[in-house]
């Protein structure tokens, strides 16, 4: 699946570290979502649920991986990214954690519109410190209602704080630094590309799954 998002999403978004320089008016950035079909030192073409879609790789171009991990990474202290929707009484309900490394700290922080595919229009991605709300030892409690946390983030706007249910069972992953050499046919993605003007899609970052590992965002 790709879906077209406002350019000024492109550092918040993609819930990593900034791509660097701002977005020219005559692009736009999207976000990709499947498996490698194929690669060379030029492009990926990517499986989506829409179809085929070739994306270009520039020297500038961003690999993180993706690797499974699981609620005793979700700590009192730790930066977390989560995708959340609204539940009918107004609540955010996790759908995914990714737990960023200590050097990604701050990386997208904030709290804003998502485009997680099975709810594109009610999710929102939060990026930011995580608060003990209830907590076993200073971890998510597995509890089967689901525990909650507080994140509290900073933002232009001068900051603010999300408290969010984490029910049982979601992905939970942790991003890590990644290479070329990840990207490879059978290989799950999130890739973060501009569209220029004459339509042509460029990669900024490729968030690929290590081991099966699914990026959930």
């Amino acid at each position: 699946m790709h879906v077209t998002i406002p350019s000024a999403l492109l550092c918040a978004a993609v819930s990593l570290q900034a791509s660097g320089g701002k977005t020219s008016p005559t692009t736009t950035t999207e976000h990709i979502r499947g498996t490698i079909q194929s690669v060379d030192r030029e492009a990926l073409t990517v499986a989506t649920s829409a179809g085929s879609v070739r994306v270009r790789l520039s020297p500038s171009t961003a690999v993180t991986r993706v690797v499974r991990s699981d609620r005793a990474q979700i700590t009192d202290g730790s930066f977390l990214g989560i995708t959340s929707v609204t539940d009918p009484d107004g609540s955010q309900r996790a759908v995914e954690v990714h737990v960023f490394p200590e050097a990604m700290r701050g990386a997208g922080e904030g709290s804003y519109g998502w485009d997680w595919p099975g709810d594109s229009r009610h999710s929102t991605m939060t990026n930011g410190t995580a608060v003990a709300s209830r907590m076993t030892n200073g971890t998510v409690a597995a509890q089967a209602s689901g525990s909650s946390l507080t994140i509290e983030y900073k933002s232009d706007a001068g900051g603010g704080s999300q408290t969010i249910t984490i029910p049982p069972g979601i992905p939970v992953v942790a991003l890590e630094p990644g290479q070329s050499g990840d990207l490879q046919p059978g290989v799950h993605v999130f890739v973060v590309a501009t569209r220029s003007s004459e339509g042509v899609l460029t990669a900024d970052r490729v968030v690929a799954g290590k081991d099966g590992a699914v990026p959930p965002m």
